[in-house]
């Protein structure tokens, strides 16, 4: 043991770093002080002061000096010696380098954005621990008595899961989401209250936290929702609500309208638990969680509502598609044939977790088409790297000669090209890496995206920025190496090394090929999103105000509320309904129309004003009246899909519809038709609709003139006086239009964004290949100028071979926008028709820009004097 000892450990360490001379003094005059102060203080003590001295004596002038194996040493120095050439061209030639460097940082920049962005959306749900056992089940098709019908519903009966886990061993267990409230939910503490966003509270089974990897940060995992009247928040909420006292066991009171039967009541909530905020690449986000059991007719839910999303978790290796297909026994055993006149049963698919949301925001096609255009921004960045490089040629070619004249073989020089392109390589990925870092939050702030620059130290994309520095950097510098390496000593000398340049030309048609085919799918992107905002929909969407009613209004009250709100002189119309249209909220129930087997269609519930304030057309019969008052009672409206799928005909008014099958003893009379409106986003296309006249439920739509201000400070009087303790909440259509297409807005913005990074190195690279080819014929061109051979004939002879370059990348370029433009249209049910000519615009703009950079070189070399050229 006693050789372990600290003086020992230093006296190796020093005989094998240090001066030898310095080595026999510690272990002289120092080794003999150590011994004294053994005996005075102990062994201990003495070790710490003999460290402490040797490391005091200790400086980089007593280190010896080594002597590596020259097998060591020499490749060092040859990469040195590469350094100090790279470091000199490129200090030589500025312009070109800076403009080499910049293309290629900026393309690696943009193909990392690309990356983090995919690793973004492809991570979703991953956090979970039992993600690849959690399937979610969807609902493909329903059979009724007399049709089998595509729905492709992401929702389940909530009886579903319980019946299932009863009868198949292969499901371990299930958690539902769902919302058995109609409105927003507003949480009361202390007479304060707090509104949450849209969909952001939810009811949810007490084993939530075994399936799925929530981080409680209090309360109890297994009891925290078991039981009415308990709710799990998150923190974020928790702070706004509570502020830095503790949340737990406080009572959040809310007023809840029930879906099932439309009456409101009061529902005290008592804080179980507070769960840390969700990551943002979760389709599971919600700021709050109630119990399951809070909900009065939990268990009274059938066959026939498809309101819930229903996860289960399967036992370990049992495949889903072996689970599906029994789910439909569920209905054949269960189903009871006189409570659901309708349905007979139903097919489901389970969807694994880590699949959901990508489906649901348009499959995979987003993804191969970012992922796309990250691997071609790498490609024309390199291709631009390697003309550039190619384009410096001529200027290094005397070096070349020089370096074979005095030994240098042509795999030295291949070796020394290599290593610059590796040099180059290296320092545009450090400088792509750092411009991420600094863009990435004006990025995120701009695009609303979630991008973290800080998953660039993660093993994973280490390994891949590495791959990338060394495969791109030996990809994009072997054929200027080895083109470089192969001119002849004699006619570098002689200065005759100019040679066509194919490859360089056809790389160049390629960015081309690229840059059309950006350009026609960024303008029709851009297309489709004006598509978006200018389509008509069927209604009045400008200057259209909605107010969401509290739940449980009387009928005098709401008819108070209206008449009042009808005196302001600026607001048009005000009307009731159940649902606004553009934004969904419509009812799916089976209804049949003369003795016709029933299908599924939207309906919901308006007054005799609707119509007329939101602008809708009605195209035969009448309109709901308060002339005839059994219009609440025995007719309805339908639109024009409605006719259709039933195949009405001219027969439509006066055709008689039951909900439900037509066993239904109540019928109800069509009186009139509406044309056709979107009663959800232009992603999924028009239903049969069915309009009921009822009493004012869910919203209120105001249409106003002129200056919004004065109707809304009316509206926030009245409501003020009529409901009190109410918080108001209304919006502009317009907006929430709007905001149905965020993500495609997002999307379309990263597409332009990236395409004008597309555009700059492709440009760049042709303004390099320019300056090549004008640089290699000067003297051809001054003897033209000797010759009489004037400006416009010079330039024209320039760009002759790059006009002919685009029109040959024109057609795989126009090609393969139309494919990707076609892919990203397929989410959309109604979409805007292929423009020739923006595609028409796209070739001239790129002629254009062409010509003007090419135009460019063209006109400073013609500039020079002949007999300069010439000498």
């Amino acid at each position: 043991m006693s050789e372990l000892r600290p003086p020992r450990f230093f006296l190796r360490f020093f005989r094998w770093f240090c001066d030898p001379q310095l080595h026999r003094f510690i272990e002289g005059d120092l080794l003999e002080l150590y011994g004294e102060r053994v005996v005075a203080m102990g062994r201990k003590k003495a070790d710490l002061y003999f460290i402490r001295d040797v490391l005091l004596l200790f400086r980089p002038g007593i280190v010896r000096s080594f002597r590596w194996p020259q097998g060591v040493v020499g490749p060092f120095r040859l990469l040195g010696s590469y350094f100090k050439i790279f470091r000199r061209n490129f200090r030589r030639q500025p312009t070109y380098n800076l403009l080499n460097l910049s293309c290629l940082s900026l393309g690696i920049a943009a193909a990392i954005c690309i990356g983090l962005y995919l690793d973004f959306e492809s991570s979703y749900d991953r956090n979970h621990r039992l993600a690849d056992r959690i399937f979610r089940i969807e609902t493909r098709m329903i059979k009724t008595h007399e049709k089998v019908m595509d729905v492709n519903w992401s929702g389940s009966p909530a009886n579903l899961a319980p019946l299932a886990l009863q009868d198949y061993p292969e499901i371990e267990a299930y958690v539902r989401f769902f919302s058995f409230f109609s409105n927003e939910v507003r949480l009361d503490y202390g007479g304060e209250m707090f509104e949450t966003a849209p969909d952001q509270v939810i009811a949810v089974d007490s084993n939530v936290f075994e399936l799925f990897s929530f981080d409680l940060l209090r309360g109890d995992p297994t009891t925290a929702l078991r039981g009415p009247g308990k709710v799990v928040i998150s923190e974020s909420m928790a702070r706004r609500i509570f502020g830095t006292a503790d949340p737990m066991g406080k009572v959040l009171r809310t007023r809840l309208d029930h879906r099932t039967n439309g009456e409101e009541r009061a529902y005290p909530l008592e804080v179980s638990g507070v769960y840390r905020d969700l990551p943002r690449n979760t389709h599971l986000f919600f700021e709050a969680m109630i119990s399951a059991e809070t909900d009065p007719d939990l268990d009274n839910y059938y066959f026939g509502r498809f309101n819930v999303y229903t996860y289960l978790l399967l036992r370990e290796n049992i495949a889903p598609e072996n689970v599906a297909p029994k789910l439909t026994g569920i209905y054949d055993r269960y189903l009871d044939a006189q409570r659901d006149e309708v349905l007979v049963h139903a097919r489901h698919e389970l969807v694994p977790l880590p699949r959901i949301h990508y489906e649901e925001a348009g499959g995979s096609t987003y993804l191969l088409i970012f992922g796309g255009i990250g691997l071609l921004l790498l490609l024309i960045a390199f291709i631009g790297y390697v003309n550039l490089v190619t384009a410096q040629a001529g200027r290094r070619a005397r070096e070349i000669g020089m370096r074979k004249i005095l030994g240098s073989g042509r795999s030295q020089l291949i070796l020394q090209f290599l290593a610059e392109s590796l040099f180059l390589t290296l320092l545009a990925v450090l400088a792509a890496v750092l411009i991420v870092v600094i863009a990435i939050d004006p990025l995120n702030a701009l695009l609303d995206l979630h991008l973290d620059a800080t998953r660039l130290i993660q093993p994973q994309p280490l390994l891949i920025l590495l791959a990338v520095t060394l495969g791109l950097g030996m990809i994009g510098g072997s054929y200027p190496a080895f083109f470089l390496s192969s001119f002849k000593v004699l006619g570098v000398l002689q200065n005759s090394t100019t040679r066509s340049a194919p490859l360089q030309q056809w790389l160049l048609g390629f960015q081309f090929a690229v840059v059309i085919f950006v350009l026609i799918s960024t303008g029709m992107i851009d297309r489709q999103l004006d598509f978006l905002r200018e389509k008509d929909l069927g209604f009045d969407r400008e200057q259209i105000l909605q107010v969401q009613l509290p739940g449980g209004l009387s009928a005098a009250r709401s008819d108070l509320l209206q008449t009042t709100l009808a005196r302001d002189p600026d607001i048009e119309s005000v009307a009731g309904c159940d649902f606004v249209p553009g934004l969904g909220g419509m009812v799916n129930r089976p209804v049949s129309a003369q003795a016709a087997e029933p299908q599924f269609i939207r309906s919901g519930r308006i007054d005799h004003r609707y119509l007329q304030t939101m602008g809708i057309e009605l195209v035969a019969g009448r309109n709901f009246s308060p002339d005839f008052p059994a219009d609440s009672t025995e007719h309805v409206l339908v639109n024009e899909t409605f006719v259709r799928s039933f195949g009405l005909g001219e027969e439509a008014l006066g055709a008689l519809v039951k909900f439900g099958g037509w066993g239904n003893p109540h019928a109800y009379r069509v009186v009139g038709i509406v044309r056709d409106f979107h009663q959800s986003s232009l992603h999924t296309g028009i239903e049969p609709q069915l309009f009921r006249l009822g009493p004012v439920s869910g919203n209120l739509v105001l249409k106003i003139s002129g200056d919004p201000s004065g109707p809304i400070r009316h509206l926030e009087q009245t409501w003020n006086k009529l409901f009190p303790d109410q918080y108001l909440q209304y919006s502009f259509l317009d907006e929430d239009l709007q905001n149905r297409y965020v993500e495609d807005q997002r999307r379309g913005h990263l597409f332009l964004l990236f395409s004008l990074i597309t555009i700059f190195i492709a440009f760049a690279g042709l303004y390099g290949l320019a300056a090549y080819l004008t640089g290699r014929r000067t003297r051809e061109i001054g003897i033209r100028k000797v010759l009489g051979a004037d400006l416009p004939a010079i330039v024209i002879l320039i760009s002759r071979s790059f006009v002919i370059l685009v029109l040959l990348a024109a057609l795989p370029g126009v090609l393969l926008g139309w494919i990707t433009v076609r892919m990203w249209l397929e989410n959309f049910a109604f979409r805007a028709d292929m423009s020739w000519g923006l595609i028409g615009l796209v070739l001239l703009s790129v002629l254009l820009l062409v010509l003007c950079t090419v135009g460019w070189q063209a006109i400073r070399t013609a500039a020079r004097n002949p007999k300069e050229v010439l000498h």
